[in-house]
């Protein structure tokens, strides 16, 4: 009976042996498939990085590439200067009207008669002119100023003429600096104009001998 007893005992110790050895076979088996898989993983992401790396930069060469292609060379435009006015001798016509126009009488200056007299000044450009006086109880006296009458407007010859003796005449093109008369008229260049197309007229008023006013 002993001897059945200690042949059972070395039996179930056997099995536990074996047990233990195939839970550490097993272990073992798990942890090499886990470094295996994690293996696997860390090469998968390192060639994810690396063909998106790749990408990338691809993406970055052909843009460059691109922008190479599309930016053009800039050319700086070259400044152009105005042509200088060459105003020659005046005629005989512009300075017999500008010694008629230094000779002839200053005429007052006329204001309407209404308003705050503190407010209504020679200075400001509103008040400084003639408006008739409208209503029964306007004062007009002549505090406020003269009242234009017959004989204060210039003569015929004089009217609308330039200080400097010349009649102004707006040029716009070629075509209206031919028409004026180097005697008697001067010309004024639209505000409009160009600097090339100013300056080509101005070379053409320079050769005709036009005196321009701007």
């Amino acid at each position: 009976m002993a001897e059945k007893i200690v042949k059972k005992k070395e039996a179930v110790a056997a099995e536990e042996v074996k047990t233990a050895a195939k839970a550490t076979a097993q272990k073992t088996e798990a942890k090499v498939e886990a470094k295996a898989e994690t293996k696997t993983e860390s090469k998968a992401e390192k060639k994810t990085e690396i063909k998106t790396d790749a990408k990338v930069e691809a993406k970055a060469e052909k843009k460059t590439e691109a922008k190479v292609e599309t930016k053009k060379e800039v050319v700086k435009k070259k400044f152009i200067q105005y042509v200088k006015k060459e105003n020659k001798k005046k005629s005989k016509e512009a300075y017999d009207n500008q010694k008629k126009l230094w000779e002839r009488k200053h005429t007052p200056v006329f204001r309407g008669r209404f308003g705050k007299k503190n407010i209504r000044r020679k200075s400001i450009a509103k008040w400084d002119k003639w408006r008739k006086p409208h209503g029964i109880d306007l004062d007009k006296g002549l505090q406020h100023g003269f009242r234009p009458k017959i004989g204060y407007r210039s003569k015929s010859e004089l009217r609308h003429i330039h200080p400097s003796g010349y009649m102004e005449v707006l040029v716009c093109n070629s075509n209206d600096l031919a028409k004026i008369d180097t005697k008697r008229e001067a010309a004024r260049f639209s505000a409009v104009l160009g600097k090339k197309k100013r300056n080509e007229l101005m070379k053409k008023a320079n050769e005709k001998g036009v005196w321009v006013l701007n």
